[in-house]
């Protein structure tokens, strides 16, 4: 039998398959929907061409990862079809070589899942050219782009997984083994992934699929590639495809050596069969015929088959290699990940129980790598179970066995339940066994028990039941696999399609979350309601399991929906009877505390609540209205009872050049309820929106400028049930907390409640605006958010165990009917921007005392943290204090004298910096700076870092226009630089700088705006620190700094125009001598990139005994626009060129020998200089202070030079 014999013969089985086709529209629909629903919205808002070849590309990735696991029957079915229905008996001995049986077999199925791929670019099309998008979205079609994605990423992806699967099933014979393969591929990737992201490109070359280069592609080209470049192999991509070639080719040439032509079961090979002259008659026993049926076939009966099945298809699968023993290495690969993955910014965090159930723990809606991993494995257990005694031909003895239906379904779940429980088992061990080996926190055995199974179990269970349903309804398994991947997808996906109830979406629910300080708090209730919904849909889906389980031959859908109408009688009735009014019952509470108690909406209908709020009132923004100067609360805080009261009043001034004759009035709308408005003068309401919380109120008498009046208000929260979104947080038994913002009123019209997406604005037919308006836009200047100075005053009680924190001085703190008060004043005015935190602390306390200033200036530094942390609190007043000392002296007088650091519930890890009071999450409090290998304290970085806020963001105001990160986030860490320096030591800067940079080995572009309008987390935490630094090294700090001084004084706290980049700008230019404007320039006014590249360097010591080293380097210089357009500009700068003593170890660089700024120009040039011992490392521009794209060839390694 020759080869192409065995290729036409398979390729023409499957392609006569229902199944290939069906395998062909799932790939199609998949490409179409992520096109329309997924790419479509982004190209709207402007980030690129829809038909872009790099999201085609990323379509065709992205549909690889789904097809790889969908796909997998094909391969499946070439290998081990043979032996999974006794054909091998005549197929093996057949006169056919090794390679001709393989290579048929492998070559069909290639060829069919090249056939299969070709859906994804055949999607993409119809979704571009026949949904109806918009032709400005729209690029010039491209056949380039089609085949280019064809040809590198769709048929070197069929390749790899086809080699893949097709091995692993043909040397396990099993068809199962494809999935298995497949799975281990993704999973392969998925952790080489983790273990490597901060190994840049070496992240392109071990993804099978090429998902991160593309997908890196899509956030670091420029907009203009973007729209235009060809996604080519080449560089990292290159060395991807031929790497998984190369893997490819021996993975089959493995198994080609591997392969033996031997019966699966004895390990011999078979014989072909002779026909025989005689044939020995069986002897048949006539007497006892008729079979004794003495055993009763009662309940007890049934349970004790349901436990002897049950225990039957759970050990059938266990004991195999696709069982446990897989679970057990997947579930040790899943503790491997704790360590990457319990980090904060590259800092270890001390690994509490909470923080790794987090990680490992995910609700069936949320794709993380657990859950995807039990998800596919349920999917292929459910076939498995429901086809095993059809593949193994004993189905006729199972289906004439006295064994009800009920049971057989049963047994199936229970065994699909004990699976589950029993990698749940094998999670908890690992994750236990994670937290000891890492060190510093016992687990909470008791914490594991109930996270995994009394929550994590429930989701496994339902989608169990929905696995084994599907495989019972299909009737085909590997239709049954792809009809339970898409219910799946859908069920993650849902929101996409706009379909956001949790009462629509299977296993949907609130989630639950459980802190160290809060507890499970009040996120279990709603949970608990959802998934009784849920499981009673899942009764009702396992008696339709029972009625239509598949028994006999007789599968055509008449004869089992005439079968199932047979056998729904008698328990089934009354069990789904029961499924039916749990349904309606649960789903009933359901529906009441999410759209009775509060009112549903999607995100479909917030984005028109936004944009009706803006069509209605925007016409009001520029009238003029009272500003807030003084605020005086009493608060009520009942935490065990979610609620809250609140009486206020609010001075307000008119300090506008004229009169104002109305105030409008924002209030929340869903949480709290806003009562008793009232002015101490005559006003009536002209206008009251509840709906959009906006009100209108005319005064009887203008408000003259300079005048005053003053606003009572009464608001109360109190938690009501549940919403789609889960419980009430805000108010809880420990660790409540809110904002002004979120729920006191606010004066005027509010601009951030306006839809900021082009394509939603678009849609809801708004008039298009940036996301944030343009740096050179006068009117915008006037605005910032919640800018005012306020004196502030409260009284707030709370539950006598607990400590409330506000703004200003405790002037004294009492009891009263079982109840704690404490009552705060601020000594200074303070932005309009504040918050309350009640909850059992532990504190840290401190002072400062700014020597200059006397006693007047004490500062008491205080740390709120969740008790039982030890080190951090600690660490954070120490930072403060250093912050402190250098700031004041830097930058002006701290106004206020207290400063404190409030912890409060959450997996975060950041902070917001409000007057006085800095917001920190509890995550932020488990960092371990001492498990951090590079000796890096991020603890002590981030403390100086939010303190730099209180004069940058606070006491200066940004407008809200390009640029705002600049003067707030850029000079707050550019003031941690020289805090840290001054307080550390210089040795402690470079750690802080590497830090910096490290966080910058993340896929962005080129292109960007300059400094002075940027408006991206990477220029403003990341490429402004580094400008200001490199500045204040070229003119010097003390010239920086008093130019920073100087913005300061310029723009006191209320002020009006707030300050813009444009201002810091004009006082660093005042600031930098003439001959360095043009540096100033490239860093803050142009994009400007500096290539310099060091090529050699040698060393040769000179006759006095110093060294002398010889420099040769490349230089040029280019800036990028926004669009990606890249140009040279001459190069004529004084760049330093250093050089280095050996470094000691752990460290990249020694002792500083030779650091002198020398006159670089375009192209290669030689430099020489001479230092005192001979050096380890030379470089150009060694402490990276201009912005170079591949900062890494800078400096090399010294040689000896050659003596003549």
């Amino acid at each position: 039998m020759k080869l192409q014999t065995i290729f036409a013969f398979e390729f023409c089985y499957q392609l006569r398959q229902a199944t290939t086709w069906l395998y062909f529209g799932a790939l199609l629909v998949l490409a179409f929907l992520i096109v329309t629903a997924n790419y479509a919205p982004d190209a709207r808002d402007g980030y690129f061409l829809v038909n872009a070849p790099v999201v085609m590309a990323s379509v065709a990735v992205v549909c690889s990862g789904f097809w790889l696991v969908v796909g997998a029957s094909v391969a499946g079915e070439a290998a081990a079809r043979d032996v999974q229905t006794r054909m091998h008996l005549l197929t093996y001995p057949a006169p056919a070589s090794k390679a001709a049986y393989l290579g048929g077999r492998f070559l069909a199925a290639l060829a069919l899942n090249s056939l299969l791929v070709l859906a994804v670019p055949l999607g993409t099309l119809l979704a571009l050219y026949g949904s109806g998008l918009e032709a400005e979205l729209l690029g010039p079609l491209r056949p380039a782009a089609y085949l280019t994605t064809l040809g590198f990423i769709l048929l070197p992806n069929a390749l790899f997984a086809t080699a893949t699967q097709f091995s692993v099933a043909t040397l396990s014979r099993r068809a199962m083994g494809s999935y298995l393969g497949a799975t281990a591929l993704w999973a392969t990737a998925y952790l080489l992934g983790l273990a490597l992201h901060r190994a840049g490109e070496w992240r392109h070359v071990i993804d099978p699929m090429g998902f991160t280069p593309v997908m890196d592609y899509l956030t670091s080209w420029a907009p203009l590639e973007r729209d235009a470049r060809l996604v080519l192999p080449e560089g990292s991509f290159l060395a991807n495809r031929l790497l998984w070639l190369a893997a490819s080719l021996g993975l089959l040439a493995f198994t080609y050596f591997r392969f033996r032509f031997v019966l699966p079961e004895t390990g011999s090979k078979p014989q072909p069969t002779t026909n025989s002259t005689t044939r020995e008659q069986p002897k048949w026993k006539t007497e006892d015929a008729r079979p004794s049926a003495k055993e009763p076939f009662g309940v007890a009966t049934q349970l004790r088959q349901l436990r002897l099945l049950t225990g039957n298809a759970f050990w059938q699968l266990a004991k195999s290699k696709s069982g446990l023993p897989l679970l057990a290495v997947l579930a040790g690969l899943a503790a491997l990940t704790l360590r990457g993955n319990l980090k904060a910014r590259g800092v270890p965090l001390l690994p509490r129980t909470d923080f790794v159930l987090h990680l490992l723990t995910a609700p069936l809606t949320e794709p993380k790598f657990c859950t995807i991993l039990i998800t596919m494995l349920t999917i292929f257990y459910a076939g498995e179970l429901v086809w095993r005694e059809r593949e193994a031909g004993l189905s006729d003895m199972t289906n004439a066995a006295p064994i009800p239906e009920w049971v057989l379904f049963g047994s199936r779940f229970l065994a699909l339940a004990l699976l589950s429980g029993a990698w749940l088992a094998l999670l908890m061990v690992a994750g236990g066994v994670a937290q000891i080996l890492l060190g510093g926190t016992s687990p909470e055995i008791g914490l594991y028990l109930q996270a995994f199974f009394g929550l994590q179990l429930v989701e496994c269970l339902l989608f169990a039941l929905l696995a084994l349903l599907v495989h019972v309804l299909v009737n085909q398994k590997f239709v049954g696999h792809l009809v339970a991947l898409v219910a799946y997808g859908f069920i993650v996906f849902a929101h996409l399609l706009g379909i956001e109830h949790k009462l629509l979406v299977f296993s949907a629910s609130p989630p639950w979350t459980y802190t160290n300080m809060a507890g499970f708090g009040p996120t279990l209730a709603p949970w608990l309601w959802s998934k009784g919904y849920w499981m009673a849909w899942a009764l009702l889906l396992a008696v339709v399991g029972v009625l239509f389980w598949v028994r006999g031959r007789e599968t055509s859908v008449a004869s089992r929906l005439q079968l199932a109408r047979q056998r729904f009688t008698g328990s089934l009735v009354r069990v789904a009877a029961v499924a039916a009014v749990g349904i309606a019952g649960l789903g009933g509470v359901v529906f009441y505390n999410t759209n009775v108690l509060h009112a549903y909406t999607n995100a479909s209908a917030s984005a028109a609540q936004q944009a009706t709020y803006e069509q209605r009132y925007r016409r009001y923004q520029n009238v003029p209205q009272p500003q807030v100067a003084g605020v005086n609360l009493r608060i009520e805080l009942y935490p065990k009872q979610q609620a809250a009261e609140i009486q206020g009043t609010y001075l307000l001034v008119n300090n506008a050049p004229v009169a104002i004759d109305s105030v409008h009035l924002a209030t929340g709308t869903d949480a709290v309820e806003t009562t008793a408005l009232a002015f101490d003068q005559p006003a009536k309401p002209v206008l009251s929106d509840a709906e959009l919380g906006h009100y209108i109120y005319a005064l009887n008498k203008p408000l003259l400028p300079g005048d005053s009046l003053r606003l009572r208000f009464r608001v109360r929260h109190q938690a009501r049930g549940f919403s789609n979104r889960g419980a009430d947080v805000q108010i809880v038994a420990n660790g409540s907390s809110f904002r002004n913002l979120e729920w006191l009123p606010v004066i005027g019209y509010q601009p951030y409640r306006e839809l900021d997406e082009a394509g939603a604005r678009k849609a809801h037919g708004l008039a298009p605006r940036p996301a944030t308006y343009s740096l050179y836009d006068v009117a915008a200047r006037r605005y910032a958010p919640f800018p005012e100075q306020i004196r502030f005053e409260a009284v707030v009680g709370t539950d006598a165990s607990q400590t409330v924190v506000a703004p200003g001085t405790l002037r004294r703190t009492w009891t009263a009917a079982g109840r704690r008060y404490f009552h705060y004043v601020t000594d200074e005015p303070i932005r309009n921007e504040y918050a309350f935190f009640s909850a059992n602390y532990a504190v840290q306390e401190g002072k400062w005392r700014n020597a200059s200033a006397g006693a007047a200036q004490d500062v008491a530094i205080q740390v709120y943290y969740p008790p039982g942390i030890t080190e951090n609190p600690a660490r954070m007043v120490r930072s403060a204090q250093a912050a402190l000392d250098y700031y004041t002296k830097q930058f002006g007088p701290y106004p206020h004298r207290q400063l404190r650091f409030v912890g409060q519930p959450g997996y975060g890890f950041g902070n917001h910096a409000s007057p006085i009071d800095i917001t920190t999450w509890e995550g932020f409090f488990l960092l371990n700076p001492k498990a951090d290998q590079r000796g890096f304290d991020l603890v002590t970085a981030v403390v100086a870092h939010e303190v730099a806020h209180q004069w940058w963001g606070n006491q200066l105001k940004q407008a809200y226009v390009e640029g705002a990160g600049l003067i707030t986030e850029s000079l707050a860490w550019y003031s941690a630089m020289g805090a840290l320096e001054d307080n550390y030591g210089a040795d402690y800067l470079p750690a802080l700088l590497s830090f910096l940079r490290e966080e910058n080995e993340t896929p962005r572009t080129r292109a960007a705006k300059p400094l002075l309008q940027a408006d991206d987390f990477y220029q403003n935490y990341r490429k402004g620190p580094f400008a200001l630094y490199a500045l204040s090294q070229y003119i010097g700090r003390d010239r920086v700094n008093g130019a920073l001084r100087q913005l300061l004084a310029k723009h006191r706290p209320g002020t009006r125009p707030f300050a813009t980049s444009l201002d810091l700008y004009q006082e660093l230019q005042t600031a930098t001598p003439d001959s360095l404007h043009p540096l100033l320039h490239d860093l803050f006014k142009a994009n400007t990139f500096w290539e310099l590249a060091t090529e050699n360097t040698t060393t040769q010591q000179t006759k006095d005994g110093s060294w002398q080293v010889t420099l040769t380097l490349q230089a040029s210089k280019q800036v990028v626009d926004s669009a990606g357009t890249e140009k040279t500009l001459p190069l004529k700068e004084w760049i330093e060129i250093g050089a280095y003593a050996p470094a000691k170890e752990g460290k990249e660089i020694g002792r500083q020998l030779y650091l002198q700024k020398h006159l670089i120009k375009s192209g290669r040039q030689t430099i020489v200089f001479t230092v005192p011992t001979r050096p380890a490392k030379a470089g150009v521009d060694p402490r990276q202070l201009l912005v170079d794209w591949k900062p890494t060839d800078n400096y090399k390694v010294v040689k000896s030079a050659q003596r003549p």
